[in-house]
């Protein structure tokens, strides 16, 4: 089968469930064994494949049990994966809190060659064509390619703890994001993302668009070591104009990042890593 692949950007899939506890404890000891190995076989599978890339994560608070964050190139292997991390655990044990389908993308607030160019012209003085101008204009062309790239094919980080949440522009009557002029909504996001940057190093930032796939616009997902870090940068972010006055936002999901035999010991569907609640090695 062709693997199912877009014009631009990766797959990227959010997936948040409570377990079932009558439902877990009616199945036998052997059946739940067999779950922890094959959830640990289907995330491992995923990730062996070229830039698939797999989290599982215990979440905090009863939004949810449990929560899995796959990124793929792939939509159709995406979908089989989903599906088969389902079919791991015994009917009727996993049931959907939240679900979010989007796509890696990059903004398209991005500063652009014309604009570095005016930069260089009427700022800094140099010449199109003079040696100065050509280094410059061509170490920028070289940081913007890298943003591209990073954005469109991300390589999400180590990290402890993520943060997800879906948002909106806003569309109402006064605060009507859409009828503002290109302009003007660029000069916002370049303020938002300067706020961003003075957190280069304590928090990743993935911004990924569902506009067309899901019911929100954008998917953002946070990565840190130490959640205070998603206090301090939505603190700071939401004084932002492109925030307070045109930011819609829905539920936030956090969670610990663990591998498969941690959460389920976690979640206290077994006794110690590797034996399910009642087995007995």
């Amino acid at each position: 089968m062709q693997p199912i692949t877009a014009q631009e950007g990766w797959f990227v899939l959010h997936l948040f469930y409570h377990v079932d506890r009558a439902a877990w404890e009616a199945a036998d000891d052997d059946r739940k064994l067999d779950t922890l190995k094959e959830f640990r076989r289907v995330l491992d599978e995923f990730r062996e494949q070229e830039h698939c890339q797999a989290y599982c994560y215990s979440i905090w608070g009863q939004k949810a049990d449990l929560g899995v964050l796959l990124v793929d190139p792939d939509l159709d292997r995406l979908n089989r994966t989903e599906n088969d991390l389902v079919h791991a655990f015994p009917a009727g044990t996993l049931r959907q809190a939240h679900s979010f389908t989007s796509m890696s993308e990059i903004s398209e607030y991005i500063s652009q060659e014309r604009d570095y160019d005016r930069t260089l012209r009427e700022k800094e003085g140099l010449e199109p064509g003079s040696a100065p101008y050509e280094e410059k204009m061509n170490a920028f062309r070289q940081r913007i390619q890298s943003y591209i790239d990073e954005r469109l094919k991300p390589e999400l980080p180590e990290h402890r703890v993520m943060c997800f949440y879906p948002m909106n522009k806003a569309r109402r009557d006064g605060a009507n994001w859409y009828s503002l002029d290109f302009d003007r909504r660029k000069e916002l996001m370049g303020g938002h993302m300067m706020t961003g940057r003075k957190f280069a190093g304590k928090v990743k930032q993935l911004v990924t668009g569902s506009i067309g796939l899901d019911d929100w616009e954008w998917g953002v997902t946070l990565f840190s070591d130490d959640p205070f870090q998603f206090k301090k940068i939505l603190y700071e972010m939401r004084y932002d104009e492109v925030s307070a006055v045109y930011g819609e936002f829905g539920e936030f999901y956090v969670g610990i990042e663990l591998e498969p035999e941690q959460l389920f010991e976690r979640l206290h569907l077994t006794e110690r890593v590797g034996a399910p609640v009642g087995f007995r090695s």
